[in-house]
C-alpha cells in the first residue's frame, strides 16, 4: 500500500463509525478552545501591559522613595480655588531627605541619581480660561505613554518646557479634542515658599490615552520640571533643607541596583516590577484555565484510546487481511496513528476557528458590557505562531493517545486476525 492509499484508508476509517468520532472531536474541540481562547486572553492582556510598563518609565530606570509609593487612577480636573493654596507643601510619610539622597548615591555607585525637589504646584489653565488644580505627575526620564494627539515629550537639553496632559483634562481647560491641545500653551501656577504664584508656561506636547497603571496625570519634560522646581524653592533661605518626594536611578544593572537599595531601607521597583504584580495575578487566572483545558484535552485522549481500540477490535479481520497482502506492521501502526491524527486536527482546526471568530467579536462586547473604559486594551490577540502551536499540540497528544490501539494492531498476525470472530 502506496503512501496515499494508506492515508486515504486512514481517513475512511477515522470516520467510519460516525458517533464515535464526533464524540471524540466535540471533546478534542472543548480542550483546544479554551487554549486557544486563553492564548488568546493572555497575548492581548500582557500586550496592554507591556505599554502600561512603557507608561511608567524606561526599563533603566528604578523608582526611589522612603516608603511603597501609590498610584492614583485620577479621572477629572477639579476648580483651583485660591483660598486653598498653602505656602509650604508640607512633608508626609515617603519623602526624602538630603541624607537619604546622599545614602542613595553611594549605594549605586556611578549611576544616574536624578533627583526632584519638593515642589508646589497650584492651578492649571490654557490662556485665559479657567483655572484647575494641577496635581503632577512628575518627570520620568524616557517615559512613553499611548497617545491619542501629539507626539512624547522633547528632552533634548535646551527645549521649551512641554507636558503631555490626560484626555480628561482636554475638555475643560477648553479644547475642542485631542488634536487640538496639541502644541497650544497652558499656564501652570507654582506657589513658592513666600506665598507667591509664578506662572510656566508650557507647549502641550501629547495627550494621554487613559491608562490603567501610571496614574493619569500630567507630567512634564526636564525642562518644565526644573522651572517646578525652582519656582517653588523661590524665597527659601540658603540653609534651609531639602526634600524630595523620590529619587530616580538610571542603571545599566537594574536588578542590582533594586537589591543594593532595599538593603539601605528604601522602596525601590522598576516599571517592570511595579507592574509585575497585575501580571503575576493574569497568569495565575490563565494557568487555572489553562489546567481545565488540560484536562478536556486528557479526556479527549482517553475517548481516542477506547475509539481506536474499538476500531481495531471491529477491523481485526480486515487487518490481518491487509497483513497478509504485505501490508507491514509499521504501516499498520501508521495507519491507526493517522486515523487519531484526523481526529485531532478536526477538533483542533474547528476550535481555533471558531475561539479566534469568538475572541474578536466578543472582546469588544465583553469591555463594553463590563463597562471598562481602557483604550488601546484589545482583550484577545492572535498570533500564528500560538495558533499552530496549539493545533500541532493537540494533534500530539491525540498521536500519543494512539500509541496503545496502534501498537496492539501492529502486533496481529495474519492468520490469527482472519480467524478471529465477531
Amino acid at each position: 500500500m502506496n503512501p496515499i492509499d494508506l492515508v486515504k484508508y486512514s481517513l475512511k476509517n477515522a470516520v467510519r463509525r460516525k458517533g464515535r468520532a464526533l464524540l471524540t472531536v466535540v471533546a478534542v474541540f472543548i480542550g483546544a478552545f479554551t487554549f486557544t481562547v486563553t492564548s488568546g486572553l493572555g497575548a492581548g492582556v500582557n500586550s496592554y501591559l507591556e505599554t502600561q510598563t512603557s507608561s511608567l518609565g524606561a526599563e533603566n530606570t528604578v523608582h526611589v522613595t522612603a516608603s511603597a509609593s501609590t498610584a492614583l487612577l485620577s479621572e477629572r480636573l477639579d476648580k483651583y480655588d485660591p483660598d486653598l493654596t498653602s505656602a509650604v507643601a508640607g512633608t508626609s510619610a515617603g519623602i526624602l531627605s538630603e541624607d537619604d539622597i546622599a545614602k542613595i548615591r553611594s549605594a549605586v555607585g556611578d549611576a544616574r541619581v536624578i533627583t526632584t525637589t519638593q515642589t508646589n504646584p497650584q492651578y492649571i489653565q490654557k490662556i485665559n480660561g479657567d483655572r484647575y488644580r494641577f496635581v503632577y505627575n512628575g518627570y520620568w526620564p524616557e517615559k512613553k505613554v499611548s497617545l491619542l494627539a501629539g507626539e512624547q515629550l522633547d528632552d533634548r537639553p535646551g527645549s521649551e518646557p512641554e507636558l503631555i496632559l490626560p484626555s480628561y483634562a482636554v475638555e475643560p481647560l477648553g479644547f475642542e479634542d485631542a488634536a487640538a491641545a496639541v502644541g497650544q500653551p497652558v499656564l501652570v501656577g507654582v506657589l513658592d515658599v513666600t506665598g507667591t504664584i509664578h506662572e510656566i508656561r508650557a507647549r502641550v506636547s501629547g495627550v494621554q490615552e487613559r491608562s490603567l497603571i501610571g496614574g493619569n496625570l500630567p507630567f512634564g519634560n526636564e525642562s518644565f520640571d526644573r522651572l517646578l522646581q525652582d519656582f517653588s524653592a523661590n524665597g527659601a533661605q540658603s540653609h534651609s533643607a531639602l526634600w524630595y518626594p523620590y529619587a530616580l536611578v538610571v542603571s545599566d544593572d537594574v536588578s542590582e541596583t533594586v537589591e543594593a537599595l532595599r538593603a539601605e531601607g528604601f522602596s525601590a521597583a522598576t516599571a517592570a516590577q511595579t507592574v509585575g504584580d497585575y501580571r503575576s495575578i493574569m497568569n495565575g487566572v490563565l494557568l487555572l484555565l489553562n489546567l481545565l483545558a488540560s484536562v478536556a484535552i486528557g479526556a479527549a485522549m482517553f475517548g481516542i484510546v477506547n475509539t481506536l481500540l474499538m476500531s481495531v477490535q471491529e477491523r481485526t479481520r480486515s487487518i490481518g487481511l491487509f497483513r497478509a497482502l504485505g501490508l507491514s506492521k509499521a504501516q499498520v501502526f501508521t495507519s491507526v496513528a493517522l486515523e487519531a491524527s484526523v481526529l485531532g486536527l478536526l477538533g483542533s482546526v474547528l476550535a481555533v476557528g471558531v475561539g479566534v471568530l469568538a475572541g474578536m467579536t466578543g472582546g469588544p462586547l465583553l469591555l463594553e458590557a463590563a463597562a471598562l473604559s481602557l483604550p488601546g486594551l484589545v482583550l484577545f490577540q492572535f498570533n500564528v505562531g500560538g495558533i499552530a502551536s496549539i493545533i500541532i499540540g493537540v494533534m500530539l497528544a491525540t498521536v500519543l493517545a494512539a500509541a496503545l490501539p496502534a501498537a496492539r494492531a501492529s502486533r496481529l498476525e495474519p492468520m490469527d486476525a482472519l480467524r478471529e470472530e465477531h
